[in-house]
């Protein structure tokens, strides 16, 4: 989103290491979001070395406001919710600009030029982008799209097979054990059904089925109702029409990282570099087909509940 209106604001020495620094902006917004477990760890570090640029991952926004939205608040409370969005964004930035310290991080994970970081160093630091990573937003697209604008996002997917096997196996997710409160990222709504809840994202009547399956299964039910959020808002004419949003493959990314990372430097509106390149050619396939290794009535009973959204994004 362009900023119109310049912003001024006042960074404290404490903060920034030297006297107050004046910064003034528009900055154009960014978003990269994906079912957790999709890449977009990846693509955000890639990206962070978009030049000019300042990167945010989650944090600065509560995911649980991504869930809330689907739960038939008024328009006020939808209102506000959006409000808050930008709003996060602008703290954070009064935070992060002219901090040297912040900058001379960047440097050192060689996602900032030399030239930058001298001219950070100098209080002439000048920002023109801003990339926010929230997989969570997945479930409300919407929400950011509306937030923000003007905003250009990134949506990125993968096989929804070997999402869940690493929300299950890495992260241990949706386990009984983590049923059993609202504490999760992935559940921080939801209705007690026995002594274990059932997330707000699972149709009434099926609450049964969902438990009794696996975390595997359960995370790929997860996957779907994700994905499916997207590709119904995606579809939409006036959203296809805007441009604002690219969907980018996983599998492709990691199989052909130089020629999908220029097409989302592209898309957020930047050329490619060569500390962009390096960032995307340390990509890797060792992940892509890791389901196949899952016991295989598990896995046919997952492609069994996400057998349309598995087809739907060619996977099937």
């Amino acid at each position: 989103m362009q900023v119109e209106n310049s912003v001024h604001a006042q960074v404290s020495s404490a903060q920034s290491g030297s006297e107050p620094f004046q910064y003034s902006m528009p900055i154009e917004y960014n978003v990269i979001f994906g079912c957790p477990r999709s890449g977009t760890t990846f693509l955000f570090e890639a990206l962070n070395a978009l030049p000019n640029s300042e990167c945010s991952s989650g944090h600065l926004f509560p995911l649980a406001l991504a869930h809330l939205v689907n739960q038939n608040l008024s328009p006020e409370a939808y209102q506000c919710i959006l409000n808050s969005f930008e709003f996060s964004i602008q703290d954070y930035l009064e935070a992060v600009y002219g901090n040297r310290v912040t900058s001379i991080h960047k440097w050192l994970l060689k996602s900032m030029s030399t030239q930058e970081l001298i001219q950070s160093l100098k209080g002439k630091r000048d920002i023109k982008r801003f990339v926010y990573k929230e997989p969570f937003l997945v479930f409300s697209p919407e929400l950011v799209y509306n937030a923000l604008p003007e905003c250009r996002i990134i949506h990125i997917y993968r096989d929804g097979r070997d999402c869940a096997d690493s929300l299950a196996r890495k992260y241990k997710v949706l386990t009984d054990e983590k049923l059993m409160t609202l504490k999760t990222a992935e559940m921080p709504t939801g209705r007690k059904h026995d002594h274990r809840y059932v997330p707000w994202w699972v149709e009434a009547g099926r609450e049964e089925e969902f438990l009794s399956y696996t975390p595997y299964v359960r995370s790929i039910w997860m996957w779907k109702e994700m994905v499916r959020r997207c590709h119904d808002f995606l579809a939409r004419p006036d959203v296809v029409a805007s441009g604002r949003i690219m969907s980018m493959k996983y599998e492709d990314l990691v199989r052909s990282p130089l020629e999908y990372g220029e097409q989302a430097a592209s898309h957020f509106r930047c050329d490619m570099t060569d500390q962009l390149r390096e960032k995307f050619k340390s990509a890797r396939q060792s992940s892509v087909n890791i389901h196949k290794r899952r016991d295989a009535d598990e896995l046919k009973l997952a492609e069994k509940i996400a057998y349309t959204e598995l087809t739907q994004y060619g996977y099937l």
